[in-house]
């Protein structure tokens, strides 16, 4: 692909000293000129970093963007395991359940989750967070949120408990974090 046809794209640049940045890629035209080197060549900008074709290692395209949701949103990076990540696909499960740490106190309504299933990292889905519902555990979350949005079935959430979270974490990282419901939209894939 020329750099050209990354425009408009979310994709995630490598540059020539290993660093990555993921964002809305913008072929920017103005760029394609002279640089300090006395080179012309192409330029991609992202996140309002610019970067020449020679200072760029590797480009992955994650997806494409759609506009009225991807316009300059922040990106996340979050891993599921495979039958969260299939019922998330699927529309079956909008909430995602996690502590209410650092990376998630950086959320906010409208910006953009890329999830990866934890066995495939090649399998990915984005979803724009459409609400963050805080609690200070997860008993109260299993409360206060509709469990078969939380990805339990009609068959498992009769059984729904919140120490089945145990499995992921433990009761001292809910003391000391919270918990937290992201309220997701309907996904769409990556490419």
């Amino acid at each position: 692909m020329k750099l050209s046809d990354y425009d408009g794209k979310l994709v995630r640049l490598t540059d020539d000293n290993g660093e990555e940045f993921d964002g809305e890629a913008l072929w920017d035209c103005e760029e394609y000129c002279f640089h300090e080197y006395g080179v012309e060549e192409e330029a991609l900008r992202i996140d309002g970093w610019l970067f020449y074709k020679s200072q760029i290692r590797h480009v992955e395209l994650l997806g494409e963007r759609e506009p009225a949701l991807w316009m300059s949103c922040p990106l996340h990076r979050m891993k599921l395991n495979p039958e969260p990540f299939r019922m998330m696909e699927d529309g079956k499960k909008t909430i995602e359940l996690r502590l209410w740490d650092e990376k998630r106190r950086k959320l906010r309504p409208g910006d953009v989750i890329r999830f990866e299933d934890a066995a495939d990292e090649t399998e990915v889905l984005f979803v724009q967070v459409e609400e963050l519902c805080v609690f200070p555990g997860f008993a109260q979350l299993y409360r206060e949120l509709p469990l078969l949005d939380c990805g339990y079935t009609a068959e498992t959430v009769s059984v729904a408990s919140p120490e089945d979270m145990r499995l992921y974490y433990s009761s001292e990282e809910e003391a000391r974090w919270g918990v937290v419901g992201i309220r997701v939209s309907q996904p769409w894939l990556g490419e």
